[in-house]
């Protein structure tokens, strides 16, 4: 790991240049990592679009995780969620960040990701741990522990009765 890698490590916080949607002029953001309490009180907002986002992985032994189209479809579905979690991270007000361009958004959203990926895939991991976790525990996991048939018939009529 060269210094810079480790600068990387040590500062994640990352700067993105966007466009004032109001005026057009070029605005400095500072995508911080999330701090301990701000990664607290982030975790109750973010649930849901974690549990989308774990739902994206079907094999966490795969070496390949969701492909960007999964990852950014579920983004979609949770926007609100997003720009808020995006807005604390940054420190501005997530409707002012929701009328950004579109070039300006998505910069803004690999900011998000490269400084506090983290956050969301200790997250993700724990979900789909827990679900991993909860198939293997499952007393009837295969269709060899499905539900029995029912007791055949002993009537007089049958070759199982006592009179047969």
């Amino acid at each position: 790991m060269g210094a810079a890698d480790e600068l990387e490590v040590l500062f994640p916080d990352r700067e993105v240049t966007v466009r004032d949607p109001d005026s057009g002029a070029p605005v400095t953001l500072t995508v911080r990592e999330y701090r301990f309490l701000e990664g607290l009180e982030a975790t109750a907002s973010a649930r849901p679009l974690v549990a989308a986002l774990a739902e994206l992985v079907s094999d966490p032994d795969e070496d390949e995780g969701p492909d960007a189209l999964a990852i950014e479809a579920a983004l979609a579905a949770h926007a609100a969620t997003w720009l808020e979690l995006v807005a604390r991270a940054c420190g501005r007000d997530a409707a002012w960040l929701a009328r950004l361009g579109d070039a300006d958004g998505r910069a803004l959203s690999e900011a998000m990701w490269a400084a506090n990926g983290g956050f969301f895939l200790r997250r993700v991991v724990v979900q789909v741990a827990a679900r991993t976790k909860a198939t293997e525990e499952s007393p009837c996991r295969s269709t060899a522990c499905s539900t029995p048939s029912s007791v055949p018939a002993t009537g007089a009529a049958t070759s199982t009765s006592a009179s047969a």
